[in-house]
């Protein structure tokens, strides 16, 4: 498909500013989600940059050519073609942040966890979008094979990673899927959020009723 659920994507937009990365890779990139909206909230949002001169660096992999378009060289700055399982064994980049948008259910689960920690070893933050439990079903679209679903999914299977924040969405027909944030230290966005925007400014909008504190601590802090 090159796409995925949007019932998740003002939360990942949110825990994307949070971590504030200089460099994300966009594993299966497909129509190009992340890649542009990455561009628009930590370039566009705060900087204004329309200089066509990007100040991060955000990578993309695809497995099937035919979903990658003119524009992704805009959004892109290297979109590789290949197998995102074999990335890591011809490229030793390491990003602030790796972006699985709906690709782990795709390899058989051994193979997934696998590749799972080789994104660990390349990343700071890596944030996973998956379908949850069964009745996901799916088998070759747009002719590309490697749109087959090959395993089954449970938070229950990230809960080993120590340094994990889990939260469930269900898509339009109430099917249950999750985003899953892991990183090898703390998972601390509350003093990303300080490092970016200042003490006075975080002080100034919670004294002024603008920032709901309690919201974002809830949000933010603490594993599941």
């Amino acid at each position: 498909m090159g796409t995925s659920n949007w019932q998740n994507i003002s939360y990942c937009i949110e825990l994307i500013r949070r971590i504030n990365p200089n460099s994300i890779l966009d594993v299966g990139a497909g129509f190009g989600r992340w890649g542009i909206l990455g561009r628009e909230f930590l370039e566009i949002w705060d900087d204004s940059n329309y200089s066509d001169k990007w100040n991060r660096k955000i990578d993309a992999v695809e497995i099937f050519e035919d979903y990658v378009k003119p524009y992704h060289s805009y959004f892109y700055d290297n979109v590789y073609i290949e197998n995102a399982a074999d990335f890591f064994k011809n490229n030793e980049s390491k990003y602030d942040l790796i972006v699985c948008g709906d690709v782990i259910e795709h390899f058989e689960k051994e193979k997934g966890e696998k590749f799972i920690e080789d994104c660990l070893k390349h990343s700071r933050y890596l944030m996973i979008n998956i379908p949850i439990g069964k009745n996901w079903e799916q088998g070759v679209i747009n002719n590309n094979e490697f749109e087959v679903h090959k395993s089954i999914w449970y938070n229950s299977d990230f809960r080993k990673y120590p340094n994990r924040k889990i939260k469930k969405f269900r898509d339009y027909i109430s099917r249950k899927f999750s985003v899953i944030l892991i990183s090898n230290g703390k998972i601390d966005l509350i003093s990303e959020y300080k490092k970016k925007y200042g003490k006075y400014i975080f002080v100034k909008n919670y004294l002024s009723g603008k920032l709901n504190l309690g919201w974002l601590v809830k949000m933010l802090s603490g594993n599941k």
